[in-house]
């Protein structure tokens, strides 16, 4: 254990089983395998699911300002990555590739950023566990490869404590700070808890210069904390504008479980093992339940070790963003747990914890002959855990069948039925009334992205030639009905009636869509076809109705 200006130490377990020659092929190896493990989920090109979905239609049709007001779908996400969304669909089109590229690369980033930050606090075993962690963990593993910003959350994370750490480890360069304070609003525009982490990082720099009696420091300090603070201020004013309130009232009930029963002090007690053995702490792997009782055990051990080891800034830099996250929660303005895809910007805490608890509990291990293996057994069972991971994506690459069920359909109708005839939807290629203007859930969104993508025209974004439309080529009119979403039945019989004055309805098909849970089915959607030929044997342009 080292020591520097800053009071932080670098940690150090099994100097006998790693030196930095042992250890720099397995943190190279664990990064390589991190990296391997997202490119092939992202190549693989899973199709989209729900959520994601319901985000990513907000990037089919709006400009830059129009995010100022309410997303489709009850939708929120921070200003700087909607633009980011719209800019990557701008230049490479709509495609699950576009929508996830900048998920990808932060995730692989992420990779880089956290072994420069667990290399400044850690040596050994504890560095190479904890960037082994990290490589591995299924959720940073999966939200590298989606179109959601769970992925900027960790990577938003790991850049202010980096950054806080760089300084801490060499506290008279006050350009490290003048870094936060510039990174500060980038950072709090990509993610929403990144405010946390910004607190966090606030508290644990200001306990450092007031310890140290630095004066130099304090001027950066200030404009970092004005500048956490305008941000936050103007990204929560942009979010209010793009969430409309009956979406934040169904927000705040759907995570109610996310908050804690501070009036209930048994409640809160079992509220509080319940959350930190579930979710928050699944890396590199866990669940609700208990499934991360192991990883917990291991970050409590991990500060027992902290404290016996006098790194209090340390331990104040760790945990005072997720105390931060808490207060939020409490408040009922963020949820702490609930899901781990809200608890990104608290991965590198956890696998950092999580590094070190195991190298503390492997250091009594390693003391039996041979001296190497426990360590080397885990370290094996940590690459192995990624490239199951792996294996399990390629043999199986879809969230869910529902996913892929519905992706399959896009592919195959979109292209056979626009074979013979003018193929157009009713919502967006029409605009009917009936058809709503905005998307109101996640099953159209899925339907209406997948459309976007798969659909030849759609995707080159094309209006539709209804001057084509013959005998010999009929006009197909495609309508996608969610069963719980209201339809004016008056406005379509209408708008058939007008129809016919030009056109002879000739067909009329179903096709159903279910959606299953464990219990059966969830939700019977159905895509509804009309099929039209010209009366008189002219073409004829449809009406919008």
């Amino acid at each position: 254990m080292r020591a520097g200006r800053s009071g932080i130490s670098r940690v150090a377990f099994g100097a006998d089983v790693f030196d930095p020659r042992q250890a720099n092929p397995w943190i190279a190896g664990f990064i390589a395998l991190g990296i391997a493990v997202r490119l092939v989920r992202f190549a693989l090109r899973f199709p989209l699911w729900y959520d994601e979905a319901a985000l990513s239609a907000n990037f089919l049709d709006r400009g830059y300002l129009d995010f100022m007001r309410p997303l489709e779908c009850g939708q929120a996400a921070p200003i700087l990555f909607l633009w980011v969304q719209t800019t990557l669909v701008r230049l490479f089109g709509f495609t699950e590739y576009s929508l996830r590229l900048f998920s990808l690369a932060t995730g692989i980033a992420s990779l880089f950023v956290f072994r420069r930050l667990a290399g400044r606090l850690f040596e050994g075993s504890a560095l190479v566990l904890a960037v082994g962690m990290l490589a591995v963990s299924y959720p940073a593993i999966r939200y590298s490869a989606e179109g959601k910003p769970y992925g900027s959350d960790l990577f938003v994370s790991l850049v202010l404590l980096a950054l806080a750490v760089e300084w801490m480890s060499c506290p008279e360069r006050t350009g490290l700070l003048w870094g936060l304070a510039a990174v500060a609003p980038w950072c709090v525009g990509l993610s929403f808890p990144a405010a946390f982490v910004g607190g966090g990082v606030s508290l644990a720099t200001g306990w450092r210069l007031w310890r140290t009696g630095s004066r130099r420091g304090w001027a950066p300090w200030a404009v970092y904390n004005l500048l956490v603070i305008a941000s936050f201020v103007a990204v929560m004013a942009v979010a209010r504008s793009n969430l409309s309130e009956a979406a934040a009232q169904v927000m705040e009930r759907y995570w109610q479980a996310a908050f804690p029963p501070l009036d209930a002090p048994g409640a809160l007690a079992r509220w509080l093992v319940a959350t930190h053995t579930g979710d928050v702490m699944a890396h590199p792997f866990g669940g609700d339940r208990g499934g991360s009782t192991l990883t917990t055990v291991l970050c409590v051990v991990a500060l027992g070790v902290l404290v016996q080891k006098r790194q209090g800034t340390l331990i104040l830099l760790l945990l005072a963003p997720a105390a931060l996250n808490f207060i939020a929660a409490a408040m009922h303005r963020y949820p702490y747990g609930g899901h781990v895809r809200l608890a990104m910007h608290l991965a590198p805490v956890v696998c950092l914890l999580a590094g070190v608890g195991a190298a503390a509990a492997l250091e009594r291990a390693v003391r039996a002959r041979p001296r190497q293996t426990p360590t080397m057994v885990a370290l094996c069972l940590l690459a192995a855990l990624g490239m199951g991971s792996m294996v399990r994506d390629i043999a199986r690459p879809a969230r869910s069948e529902n996913d892929q069920r519905a992706r399959g359909f896009a592919r195959w109708f979109w292209r056979a039925k626009a074979l013979d005839a003018e193929l157009v939807c009713v919502k967006t290629d029409l605009r009917l009334p009936f058809a709503g203007s905005i998307c109101l859930e996640g099953d159209e969104a899925i339907y209406l992205c997948n459309q976007r993508i798969y659909s030849p025209r759609h995707a080159r974004q094309e209006p539709a030639r209804l001057d084509r439309v013959s005998p010999e080529r009929p006009l197909r009119c495609a309508w996608f009905r969610v069963p719980w979403l209201p339809v004016d039945e008056a406005a379509v019989a209408q708008w058939l009636t007008e129809m016919q004055a030009d056109y002879r309805l000739v067909a009329r098909e179903k096709y159903p869509l279910p959606v299953f849970n464990k219990r059966g089915v969830e939700s019977l959607n159905t895509l509804e076809l009309f099929e039209f030929v010209p009366r008189g044997g002219k073409s004829q342009a449809a009406g919008a109705g």
